[in-house]
């Protein structure tokens, strides 16, 4: 028996294990770094850019490569070129085949592959800022859905509070009504209000649902039951210069990488210097000869039509447009900041006038009460009062999510490396 008790007390875990899970917000956070869609992709992005610099350090050291041919002539050839002293004796074929090693390097293009690796490099830093922020972007998301679900959860403390406070009042009011006490109409308007009330706890149960869903899937995983209460408050620091965020830093990479595309482009105006070498067999009527050669080739522009120019007024313009971004991106990060602080002592001031609210409307609540019980006011002044607190007391909630949410974006916008 104690066997069969185990056993389904482990069965039992195992299936609320699987079909829900209650987190906190250092799991979810850990659990979206690690299977979010959008972090593995901009992981894998950094990686990429890695190996794009690598492919253009590659190229300064040019390339090896086996080449082989196999030829039928017309006419008999020669197994190799003719030089002096002619002699009667060489070898003649229709079929002649080669194989051999080749090697080719750039030696000289103006620069242009040593800016290749630098703009590769600034390139894959910019992937790496990138992936910083798609992070700080997540965390961030989290935490909106992660604190919202906790604000609706005290939400539903205080509906579910008001919902039990106009039951209380429901029932006092009904067996006032059954001896004569209080009018029906007393009890209609007890009895609407706590419809409504039922109402408004539902859907907020039902936001829940909602919420819980999304951060499931942001997260990555099936279902989570519930999420853990936080007592610790998002802390923000207010004195980092908005040139040290991730997102200045961005627009700062992409504007040293138009500059270094300017670079590259005027090295289409230098000559360009190669060097290539052979060496390998022909093969004709069973003969074989042996083959090496090398050699420097010079190339120097002289007209294109304007192509070079075309594409260096590009580069150009491309690095003007990086230089407004950033400004724009300065400026934009600047107002965004000082509008984050805005709201965050906006929220601060209406917790404290919220929270005096709160106490003055509790016995502006209580007054009302005692006087519904003696006669000499109406319910609907009752009533009233009991909404009015509830309103506060909703409106303290979302002040204090409120509060929260913008020092979390402050420290968005502030995220720095």
């Amino acid at each position: 028996m104690d066997r069969c008790n185990k056993l389904f007390t482990t069965a039992l875990l195992f299936s609320l294990f699987q079909s829900g899970w209650a987190i906190t917000l250092d799991e979810a956070i850990d659990t979206a770094l690690r299977k979010s869609p959008s972090i593995l992709a901009e992981h894998e992005k950094v990686k990429q850019a890695a190996e794009e610099k690598r492919i253009n350090r590659a190229k300064n050291f040019g390339s090896i490569d086996v080449v082989g041919s196999y030829t039928r002539y017309n006419i008999p050839r020669t197994l190799t070129p003719i030089v002096p002293p002619i002699t009667p004796d060489l070898v003649t074929s229709r079929n002649i085949g080669s194989l051999g090693v080749k090697y080719d390097v750039m030696l000289f293009n103006g620069f242009s592959d040593i800016r290749s690796i630098e703009i590769a490099e600034l390139s894959r830093k910019i992937s790496k800022t990138e992936f910083a922020l798609t992070r700080e972007q997540l965390v961030y998301n989290v935490k909106s859905i992660y604190f919202k679900i906790l604000t609706l959860k005290k939400e539903r403390e205080s509906s579910l509070s008001y919902v039990e406070a106009l039951e209380t009042l429901q029932s006092r009011v009904e067996k006032e009504y059954r001896l004569g006490k209080k009018a029906k109409l007393d009890l209609l308007k007890v009895s609407s209000e706590l419809e409504a009330a039922k109402y408004n706890s539902s859907n907020i149960e039902n936001s829940i649902r909602i919420l819980k869903a999304k951060l499931a899937s942001l997260i990555g995983v099936e279902k989570i039951e519930s999420v853990e209460a936080l007592y610790d408050e998002e802390s923000v620091t207010r004195d980092i210069d908005p040139k040290r965020s991730l997102i200045y830093k961005k627009a700062l990479l992409d504007t040293q990488k138009s500059r270094k595309g300017i670079s590259k482009a005027k090295a289409l105006y230098y000559p360009k210097v190669a060097f290539n070498a052979y060496y390998g067999d022909n093969f004709a009527s069973g003969e074989r000869e042996e083959l090496w050669q090398a050699g420097v080739t010079l190339n120097i522009p002289l007209f294109d039509f304007g192509n070079r120019d075309a594409r260096f007024q590009k580069a150009k313009i491309a690095y003007k447009i990086s230089e407004q971004r950033l400004r724009s991106s300065y400026l934009n990060l600047e107002s965004d900041i000082v509008d984050a602080k805005e709201r965050i002592d906006s929220a601060s001031a209406k917790i404290e006038a919220l929270k005096k609210q709160l106490e003055f409307l509790k016995k502006i609540e209580e007054s009302e009460r005692i006087k519904y019980r003696n006669g000499a006011s109406d319910i609907y002044d009752l009533l009233l009062a009991i909404s009015k607190r509830r309103e506060a007391d909703s409106d303290l909630i979302g002040a204090v999510y409120e509060l929260t949410m913008q020092k979390a974006y402050l420290n968005l916008l502030l995220a720095g490396e």
